[in-house]
């Protein structure tokens, strides 16, 4: 990615997402178990870069992020050299045909002080089995990475199993803050984080791995005074971690959050 990957494209996404710290903000990158299932066939098109994707930069930082249905994406990357304290997310929205996937709009939301830049992603995919190319940032600057395929994507999103009081941070480009936040089995989410409280919903996606996420503040010292955030919510089963990428409507902060249960 920019100088991030460089010293640190596609969440996440942790997303993981999903799926989200630089500097010296430790927070867990996701780079634990790969959750492997048997993937349904039928689920996602031949020709497709749909799915979860886990990887590595040619700086040797961790990638994990998630392409959707519709094109858009949310990738979670680690400083290069500790795959367990996250930098930053890029996120945006890519065209797949032929087994190749590019995107013009992206920004790179990094966590280390360096801000939020505009980059552009070139790759060429297999579909449900690799994903590579470059991102190149606003100094023409191009870093490669390269990722595989995770068929936990295909196991559906359950509100129930993922239900639970997370401890963890929220990351944004000023940097990393204690929170904590509570999954209901209904998808109700609330939260708080350094004074600032937060509620909203997480609904399954369809029939894959991801939560559509809506969260809404609620004044007072929050950033975002009442405003709306929607993003994507990922839960990793065996480490118990929550991840979520919701960014604001110009992407230039959001609430990125990743927290583990007991």
């Amino acid at each position: 990615m920019p100088r991030h990957i460089q010293t640190s494209t596609t969440l996440l996404l942790s997303l993981s997402m999903a799926a989200c710290g630089g500097g010296g903000n430790t927070v867990s990158a996701g780079n634990g178990s790969n959750n492997s299932g048997a993937p349904n066939p039928s689920l996602i098109a031949s020709d497709t870069a749909e799915g979860m994707w886990r990887g590595t930069s040619d700086s040797s930082a961790g990638i994990y992020g998630v392409i959707l249905n519709d094109g858009s994406f949310y990738a979670v990357y680690s400083a290069k050299d500790n795959k367990d304290m996250i930098a930053g997310v890029v996120a945006g929205t890519g065209q797949a045909s032929n087994g190749n996937f590019t995107a013009q709009d992206a920004v790179d939301i990094n966590f280390d002080g360096s801000g939020v830049n505009p980059v552009s992603i070139s790759a060429s995919y297999f579909a449900k089995s690799s994903l590579s190319g470059v991102l190149t940032n606003k100094n023409r600057e191009s870093f490669a990475f390269s990722t595989q395929y995770n068929p936990v994507y295909e196991q559906p999103a359950n509100a129930s199993l993922a239900t639970g009081t997370y401890a963890g941070n929220t990351l944004s480009p000023t940097g990393a803050q204690p929170a904590f936040m509570t999954l209901q089995a209904n998808g109700t989410i609330t939260g708080v984080a350094s004074n600032c409280s937060f509620s909203g919903i997480a609904t399954p996606r369809g029939s894959v791995n991801v939560f559509n996420l809506s969260v809404t503040f609620r004044g007072g010292s929050c950033t975002f005074g009442t405003d709306t955030v929607s993003g994507v919510g990922f839960y990793d089963i065996p480490n118990k971690q929550l991840y979520l990428a919701a960014p604001n409507a110009t992407r230039s902060n959001g609430l990125f959050f990743q927290g583990t249960r007991p």
